[in-house]
């Protein structure tokens, strides 16, 4: 029976209601693997997708990582002021300009718009306590940047003109005992065209959505199914494919553990649901894949899953361990990244039955 978490009876009669029609036809969805090098041994995270030729990579060590051919070659620089330090979030404008946040202490933002020969330091974290896990940006100027808690408070920055200047957000819920984010693949956070932003959370005794409106203005919290109650169990990567999330996680020590891994929602993140058929174990990452509606993709160390039907069902479709995936918009091009540098190229393309 599925598990129905949200906010009202009349939200989760109208939820049960949408979920009880007939799910999409599975589509004969054929997924091409194909390993790249990219020229380094660390563990890969941070990854922004521009198109079917284009992407970025932030690395440990303050390395960047960038293709503009497809990932037949890979340039590697390199943030001096960033050395140490992971980049675990990051956002491509084009080719040549892009954005990376590193994860931990000092948070630091470096920006570059010359493919990467140079960067500049545009935001630093003056407190030295933010921890941020994902940076997402609406369009050119409006993005958002999630940290775990400061001071006993929610820690979400918003900016208007690209990045050049951050603000707090405010009427932000109250978190959990325990509860923060995780800076497993830069998608704890997922964005609507409409300004509206779901992040997810964990470590606290619930596993919960932040949803926002109006890009970052208002703010409310919803419980999911996912699993909770421990430091490493929650909600690691949420994707959005119209008013259809997919939220995924588990508890990362605990990779082959399938319970509490993956919920969805058809109402735009009101009320969620279990699948009936979850992933093969923990996910770090998980991406909707382009012009192919209710089809997401998620990844993590013991393998890859498909859901063709929104999230209600996945099947195993790689035993590759990676940790974060994403796809070119309006393509079926897209890469994943794991450790020890792996790069795969991914290729999606739609048959007949």
């Amino acid at each position: 029976m599925k598990q129905a978490i949200g906010a009202g009876c009349g939200l989760v009669l109208a939820a049960l209601t949408a979920a009880c029609q007939p799910a999409p036809s599975p589509s004969a969805v054929s997924i091409v693997w194909t390993p790249q090098d990219s020229g380094v041994a660390s563990s890969l995270r941070g990854l922004a997708v521009i198109d079917a030729n284009t992407a970025w990579v932030g690395a440990p060590d303050g390395v960047v990582l960038r293709t503009t051919d497809g990932g037949q070659s890979w340039t590697r620089s390199r943030i001096e002021a960033a050395a140490g330090l992971d980049l675990r979030s990051a956002h491509g404008f084009d080719a040549d300009h892009a954005l990376f946040f590193t994860a931990g202490s000092p948070a630091r933002l470096f920006e570059t718009r010359d493919g990467g020969a140079s960067f500049t330091l545009v935001y630093e974290d003056a407190a030295s306590a933010a921890f941020f896990d994902s940076l997402a940006f609406w369009d050119e100027n409006r993005g958002i940047a999630f940290s775990d808690p400061v001071d006993g408070v929610f820690h979400i920055l918003l900016t208007e003109d690209g990045g050049q200047s951050w603000h707090r957000a405010t009427g932000l819920p109250q978190p959990l005992e325990g509860e923060a984010g995780f800076a497993a693949s830069d998608t704890s956070l997922a964005l609507g065209a409409d300004g509206r932003v779901w992040i997810g959370t964990g470590g606290g005794a619930r596993a919960r959505i932040l949803a926002g409106e109006d890009f970052g203005a208002s703010w409310h919290g919803v419980d999911t199914p996912l699993a909770s109650g421990a430091a490493g169990a929650g909600i690691f990567s949420v994707a959005a494919s119209g008013n259809t999330l997919v939220a995924v996680g588990g508890n990362y020590t605990r990779e082959d553990d399938r319970a509490g891994v993956a919920a969805y929602s058809l109402d735009g993140g009101r009320v969620w649901f279990e699948p009936r058929t979850g992933p093969t174990g923990y996910r770090s990452g998980v991406a909707a894949i382009p012009q192919l509606g209710g089809h997401f993709l998620a990844v993590g160390p013991n393998g890859a899953d498909l859901s063709r039907d929104g999230g209600r069902s996945w099947e195993a479709v790689s035993a590759d361990g990676l940790n974060a995936v994403a796809f070119a918009p309006g393509t079926g091009a897209g890469w994943a990244v794991g450790t020890n540098g792996q790069i795969m190229r991914l290729s999606v393309t739609l048959g007949a039955e």
